[in-house]
């Protein structure tokens, strides 16, 4: 019997549905991640439904409510009051929650303090160095190669954005300088948010736009080739 699931394999267990698979765990087939992963890149405004591999998967909601209405964003909104935001109840008790995260984090000094999988690259561990995306896994990769030594930065910097105290975390120190990795072609192309992070640090700073990164790039896609990134630890 081939697995039920569409992956063209070989059913090897069995269920009370009286259908089959070829793994154990259903979430473990092929053919059934790649049919939830095409399900998950439909919209809910212009596509009525999804149709994979002769199947039509219709949205939960369908015919029930406009999911991008305002009125249901109020609704929303409305049920969320007074509920937790992530803070704790008093300010003694936020203080305390804080301070038991950073202890948390200390424990680990090559995580990259509290910003680690903060960005929103392909992320994962290489050789002990957290990257946070492609970009920053070729300029870990090269410089691991050529024996440079750096260091994963933990340390919190303090600035101030639209009147309110917040935390910035450089992503490497080499030569006690700090390196920040952007996936942007150069300064005026980032945010505001990110602008103030930079031009108010006050420390030896580098960062690293698209340009510069490009030889540090090129280097990795010469060496281990376009699927760089499966070099992430397992």
């Amino acid at each position: 019997m081939i697995c039920s699931y569409g992956c063209g394999k070989e059913a090897k267990f069995f269920f009370k549905s009286g259908k089959g698979c070829c793994e154990k765990s259903v979430n473990s087939c092929e053919g059934k991640r790649k049919k939830d992963s095409q399900k998950k890149k439909g919209s809910f405004k212009g596509v009525p439904a999804w149709k994979i591999d002769g199947f039509i998967y219709k949205p939960w909601n369908k015919g029930k409510i406009d999911v991008y209405s305002e009125e249901h964003k109020l609704k929303i909104s409305k049920s969320l009051k007074g509920k937790s935001k992530g803070r704790a109840s008093t300010d003694e008790k936020e203080k305390l929650r804080k301070q038991k995260i950073s202890e948390t984090m200390k424990k680990n000094p090559l995580s990259g303090g509290l910003r680690k999988g903060s960005g929103k690259g392909k992320k994962g561990w290489y050789k002990g160095y957290w990257c946070d995306s492609s970009w920053e896994l070729a300029w870990v990769i090269y410089h691991i190669d050529h024996n440079i030594n750096f260091k994963r930065n933990d340390e919190a910097f303090t600035y101030i954005y639209e009147g309110e105290e917040k935390k910035y975390y450089p992503d490497f120190v080499l030569n006690n300088i700090f390196i920040e990795i952007k996936g942007r072609r150069s300064f005026e192309t980032l945010d505001k948010k990110t602008k103030q992070k930079i031009t108010q640090f006050k420390k030896p700073l580098k960062v690293l736009y698209q340009e510069d990164i490009s030889p540090y790039l090129q280097y990795t896609l010469n060496k281990y080739g376009v699927n760089f990134v499966n070099m992430y630890e397992k």
